[in-house]
């Protein structure tokens, strides 16, 4: 699911819902429903969302957790990112877009606990890079409820600027840890 803010009037709100098929013994469907609102003025939109996924199994639905933002760029979105080998973690990945750049917001559902956690990426990573235009992507989610995240060779720059790896995300303390290639962590690079 895709929106533009910038195409809703000053003060207009629009719906928008995306379903997700899951086949796993917690959840049959995945459905996302964001309310956006466009609280700017004139010509300087500015959203305002909320979005609420709901898992439904055996014709019963249930909320699983909402989230109210007021992102900095007018072009939003989601993308199901999958669940963990074991099928008790829910990765979605809530993003804005501005031109090249997309700002992640993943957010992880322990369907076990019922807890989540939602984080912000921005350039946590490629700020502490060389500058070569590189951008995160988001890999997938571990049995722990960790996101795997994989910064990619830059695609702007034809030399000095490689592939940068995967990097792990803890959804619980907000970390980011640089993966080796065997996938054991790092400890020399750490962020917050």
């Amino acid at each position: 699911m895709q929106f533009d803010c910038a195409e809703l009037g000053p003060g207009a709100t629009q719906t928008y819902v995306e379903t997700f098929p899951l086949k796993n013994k917690f959840a049959t469907q995945i459905v996302v429903t964001v309310n956006a609102s466009n609280i700017g003025i004139g010509d300087a939109p500015k959203c305002h969302l909320k979005w609420t996924v709901s898992g439904k199994s055996a014709g019963h639905s249930k909320v699983l957790f909402s989230h109210t933002e007021d992102p900095q760029y007018s072009e939003n979105g989601v993308e199901f990112g999958g669940t963990s080998k074991n099928g008790t973690k829910l990765l979605l990945d809530f993003f804005s877009a501005a031109g090249d750049y997309t700002d992640h917001r993943p957010a992880v559902y322990d369907f076990a606990s019922g807890s989540w956690h939602i984080r912000d990426v921005g350039e946590r990573i490629t700020q502490t890079l060389p500058s070569c235009d590189y951008f995160t992507m988001i890999q997938g989610v571990t049995d722990s409820g960790d996101v795997i995240l994989y910064i990619p060779k830059s695609i702007y720059e034809d030399k000095g600027c490689p592939d940068q790896g995967e990097w792990m995300l803890n959804m619980k303390d907000d970390s980011i840890t640089r993966l080796s290639r065997n996938d054991g962590p790092r400890q020399r690079r750490s962020l917050r």
